[in-house]
């Protein structure tokens, strides 16, 4: 089996919006998702999830947390067992944010 890397495209939110347009495809088979965020961002951003298909969306957590991501970071998720994702920020962002998705993914018998 040998691991390859997929490019998702993005995640964006909206100038004067707090919820990301949200990721709904290509996730089944992936092993890690990692998303990275903007140089700037407004408020405190929050990955959520969701396990039937976007219609309702939670906080994601790790050791009782939400999983947050800062301006210039990244955030891997490692075996996602959800099937859509956005990310939220917490205050209305002044300028259009938009954040990168990739996936690892294994291939072979």
């Amino acid at each position: 089996m040998f691991i390859h890397y997929a490019n998702l495209g993005s995640l964006t939110i909206s100038s004067g919006g707090t919820a990301s347009s949200a990721l709904t495809a290509y996730l089944d088979d992936a092993k890690t998702i990692t998303v990275t965020a903007p140089s700037a961002l407004t408020g405190t951003v929050t990955l959520q999830i969701s396990v039937d298909g976007g219609t309702t969306y939670v906080d994601l957590t790790s050791g009782g947390s939400d999983v947050t991501i800062a301006a210039s970071n990244s955030v891997t998720i490692t075996d996602p067992g959800f099937n859509a994702f956005r990310v939220n920020s917490g205050s209305t962002e002044t300028d259009t944010r938009t954040f990168q998705v990739a996936k690892t993914f294994l291939v072979g018998r």
